[in-house]
């Protein structure tokens, strides 16, 4: 059996704050950007969403509670999963489910700096979508290192880019607009790098 990676102590200890308190604020981020997508007229009642890498599914509950049943979650913690699950999402572990759907938005907190460049491609390559929203901790200045402690802290993070490597990454993978987020609880800053990009027009 396959060790889980993000198992019930990395939510509880290795983020160094108890991510189950956290549901408020995802609840709250949920909110925001339902208006601000419906502003941008990329999303509706209707619509599905992916949270890809949704934890327990904070953010999920909070698209569900504004009326939003089309909502999908992908992790691949075991324990978080499970616990998503135990709440009624639809959440699963298993990447070729989600292969086999066309997403108005994908949302994608915290997640890319998990991931290799390699994994990233092959993921979004699959993934049917012309809308990403991404929240990712950044280097700045230049450097090589997170420019924030609690992100330079956690062992899991792998990769660290600028701001500008992932504009690059993702105008690569066919992303090539994007507008940067200001919203009230999720915002790009210095040492988080958030932003919602659209996929180039054929």
């Amino acid at each position: 059996m396959i060790k889980d990676k993000y198992p019930e102590e990395y939510y509880k200890t290795l983020n160094y704050t108890n991510y189950l308190d956290r549901e408020s604020k995802y609840i709250k981020t949920a909110y925001e950007l339902i208006d601000l997508l419906k502003k941008l007229k990329l999303i509706n009642e209707k619509s599905s969403i992916l949270d890809y890498g949704c934890a327990v599914g904070f953010l999920m509950e909070g698209f569900r509670r504004a009326g939003y049943r089309k909502i999908i979650g992908f992790d691949i913690s075991q324990w978080a999963t499970t616990i998503a699950q135990s709440k009624s999402l639809y959440v699963t572990k298993d990447f070729e489910k989600i292969k086999e759907e066309k997403f108005d938005i994908v949302i994608a907190l915290d997640v890319f700096e998990h991931m290799t460049d390699k994994e990233i491609t092959q993921a979004l390559s699959c993934i049917n979508t012309d809308a990403i929203i991404v929240r990712i901790p950044v280097t700045e200045n230049g450097t090589k290192a997170f420019h924030l402690e609690v992100s330079r802290r956690d062992p899991t993070h792998i990769n660290c880019e600028s701001r500008e490597g992932w504009i690059l990454l993702f105008k690569l993978l066919g992303y090539g607009n994007y507008l940067m987020l200001d919203l009230f609880s999720i915002y790009d800053a210095p040492g988080v790098f958030c932003a919602i990009f659209l996929k180039n027009k054929k």
